[in-house]
């Protein structure tokens, strides 16, 4: 069985300098949409969502250990000295553009004058490294050093500059956060607070989906929990794992020391003490994580820190925020080729309501206070 603690993909979703072969492709993909699934111009607009060759974009790299990662940061417009956030991913070897799937938000929230930067994860796209070899603590020195980089390259925006992220940027924004006094917000959508804890419910709702009862759904995750003390002990190595596993496609070895590296990650003492305003967002259908839970910890921790934090859970909405009655899938790679080219021709429209005026007005709030 497939290690539930290995299972929290981010959002995965659609990465940069990806030449006129795949333009083609996505032009047919959505031609065939606006001809059969969503007639209509908003299949257009939708379109146009994927395109960011007219917005003004400056390649920034920085070096982050003995690696120099490559970014692109994404203005409004070339005069822009409003609030820029640094995008951090979830799960996987995500490029600065998540594969292209990032083009809608960041589309969305240039539109209300926010600017976006994003990097490949190391060893992803143009960027050296390993994100593989990384712990959270890394990743969130990462997330500093990438900070450094834009306040350097962008000092109009200095007071105005944050993170936002999904998924297992719950873990790495609000440490990056506490290391940079001067950092002006962060929104985590989608953040698991305990790396076990969300491990459980994805084996659940995977359980669930399966049709087994709630009686071997715990016993399974008690099954998952005695095996984890085991292949993740301090002396276990890829052979004990290997030797414990029964699943016929188990993670290989880079993937195996990666969870044994951050398996028993909590965000909680980092949220003690966060002193950034923080928006967290969910999506009540989520299926990978707690939202319920995650969010009741968050408002437990945050909601007395700072006037400007906000616990937020968005109804109809999936793990990434979009419409769960059309996307709620554990990951992306489930989703069936009608539901990815529907995606596709909605662009931001497959978000739910509201979401980016709320990202964006709570932004624009927070950066304009004195």
């Amino acid at each position: 069985m497939v290690l539930a603690a290995t299972n929290l993909k981010g959002c995965a979703v659609p990465s940069p300098h990806r030449i006129r072969y795949r333009r083609l492709v996505r032009v047919a993909i959505v031609l065939f949409v606006l001809l059969v699934a969503v007639p209509g111009s908003l299949a257009l607009i939708g379109l146009s969502d994927f395109d960011i060759s007219n917005r003004p974009t400056e390649q920034i790299s920085f070096a982050h250990d003995d690696a120099v990662l490559s970014g692109s940061l994404i203005l409004p417009d070339a005069q822009h000295t409003g609030p820029i956030a640094l995008l951090v991913h979830g799960d996987g070897p995500q490029d600065r553009f998540a594969g292209d799937g990032y083009l809608p938000l960041i589309n969305a929230l240039l539109d209300r004058g926010i600017g976006i930067y994003s990097w490949d994860k190391a060893g992803v796209g143009e960027s050296a490294g390993n994100w593989l070899s990384q712990s959270m603590n890394d990743r969130a020195d990462e997330a500093v050093a990438a900070y450094e980089a834009i306040k350097t390259a962008h000092p109009g925006s200095r007071q105005q500059i944050g993170f936002i992220g999904f998924s297992q940027a719950g873990w790495v924004i609000p440490e990056a956060s506490r290391m940079i006094p001067d950092n002006a917000f962060n929104v985590i959508i989608g953040g698991a607070v305990n790396w076990q804890d969300q491990g459980d419910f994805y084996t659940r709702q995977r359980l669930l989906a399966d049709g087994a009862t709630q009686e071997d759904i715990e016993r399974q995750i008690e099954r998952n929990h005695v095996r984890d003390t085991v292949i993740f002990a301090p002396d276990a190595s890829y052979a004990t794992y290997l030797a414990e596993t029964s699943d016929p496609s188990p993670m290989a070895s880079d993937r195996y020391e990666f969870v044994k590296r951050n398996i028993t990650s909590d965000a909680k003492a980092d949220l003690a003490q966060l002193e950034t305003p923080t928006l967290a967002m969910w999506g009540r259908d989520d299926l990978n994580v707690d939202a319920r839970s995650d969010a009741d910890i968050y408002r437990d921790i945050l909601i007395d820190q700072h006037p400007e934090n906000e616990v937020v859970v968005i109804p109809d909405a999936t793990h990434g925020l979009l419409r769960s009655n059309l996307f709620n899938y554990q990951l992306s790679s489930e989703m069936p080729t009608s539901r990815q080219m529907l995606n596709v021709a909605l662009g931001r429209y497959a978000y739910a309501p509201g979401t980016f005026d709320k990202i964006s007005d709570w932004i624009k709030q927070v950066v304009s206070r004195p």
